[in-house]
């Protein structure tokens, strides 16, 4: 991978967008696929009908809320372009925007930076060693020195 396209890809937070669960995914698509399948039979009736045969379908409700999740949380391409990887602004974004920071580990502060709060269930290691990992060697082949994004992937 060439540097311009590693460093495109990285997020401004330290993560790698291709190893993002959401990141060009086939579960978005499928899950449209399958919610279009399920309304063209009117799957939503059955589900309704109170009956000991099938119960299991009482949480459909619940069931599509997931799916419709599922649908939106896709990106075709990396945060740097696309202006973050939610619905929600991204106060990563923001800061180093309003900073003129290229990411976080131009930050002399991002260690103990409270905007990292909403990544740290999913992802904090991953950020603190990979922000770490640019700082001190640059955008060159630091992707090949990333860690996992998960933390579920790290243990």
């Amino acid at each position: 991978m060439h540097g311009e396209e590693e460093k495109e890809l990285t997020a401004y937070c330290g993560l790698y967008c291709p190893d993002c669960i959401h990141f060009q995914n086939k579960h978005s698509k499928i899950a449209r696929q399958l919610k279009e399948e399920l309304e063209n039979i009117d799957f939503q009736s059955y589900a309704s009908v109170k009956s000991p045969f099938g119960s299991e379908f009482q949480q459909y409700d619940a069931f599509l809320a997931v799916l419709e999740a599922l649908m939106s949380h896709s990106c075709s391409e990396g945060c740097r372009t696309s202006g973050g990887c939610s619905a929600t602004p991204c106060k990563i974004i923001q800061c180093c925007m309003e900073k003129s920071y290229e990411g976080c580990w131009e930050c002399g502060t991002f260690e103990t930076c409270d905007k990292f709060d909403s990544l740290k269930p999913r992802c904090e290691a991953s950020v603190m060693h990979n922000l770490k990992e640019i700082r001190e060697n640059g955008f060159e082949g630091w992707s090949k020195r990333r860690r996992p994004i998960y933390n579920w992937q790290q243990a």
